[in-house]
């Protein structure tokens, strides 16, 4: 019985310890690896949300629809857009007093919804930045116009910068997700 020898307690210690070393680092990865892939699929949905108010916007000015009239009043012209912060998503209180807005459609027009604390129709996302259209609401996606050229002559052309943005708080990040876009919409 003596020639026969078995794993010592310090030997089965340093097997458990690289096996669960190795199972943490693998679930670390597996983690990581999630919170990658939902942060993607968060972009795409929030670049297509991006992309379908540029398109509204472009649609409105080729078909000369009365929203357009109310798009380059200076009622919703800005001078100054406010600027995608790194730091933190604006609150309804800050777009409040800077003439942000989005544009749903109803059965019959298309609407400028202005946000404002009154209305109620903007609110932080709870999960990624989107835009109720059947409740006319937005979750951190807004709209900012400001005129970008104004040629006069015979044939006067203006232009119209149109500032979409979307801000949201990610999967592991601390600072929030931004994405936004400029679109240029020459007027008649």
């Amino acid at each position: 019985m003596r020639n026969m020898r078995g794993d010592t307690v310090v030997e089965l210690m340093l097997a458990f310890a690289i096996f669960s070393l190795a199972a943490v680092t693998t679930i670390a990865i597996l983690n990581q690896g999630v919170s990658i892939a939902q942060r993607s699929m968060e972009k795409s949905l929030v670049r297509q949300q991006v992309d379908s108010q540029a398109e509204i916007v472009r649609y409105i000015r080729s078909t000369n629809d009365a929203a357009w009239t109310t798009l380059t009043s200076n009622s919703l012209l800005t001078t100054n857009p406010m600027p995608l912060s790194s730091t933190s998503c604006p609150t309804l209180a800050s777009l409040d007093s800077t003439r942000s807005f989005f544009i749903t459609r109803s059965a019959t027009a298309f609407n400028i919804n202005t946000i404002a604390n009154a209305s109620n129709n903007y609110e932080p996302p709870s999960l990624h930045a989107t835009i109720d259209y059947a409740a006319s609401k937005s979750r951190g996606i807004w709209v900012q116009v400001a005129k970008a050229e104004n040629r006069s002559g015979t044939a006067s052309l203006d232009a119209y910068d149109f500032y979409i943005h979307g801000c949201w708080d990610s999967v592991g990040t601390t600072v929030p997700m931004t994405m936004g876009t400029i679109v240029r919409v020459y007027g008649q």
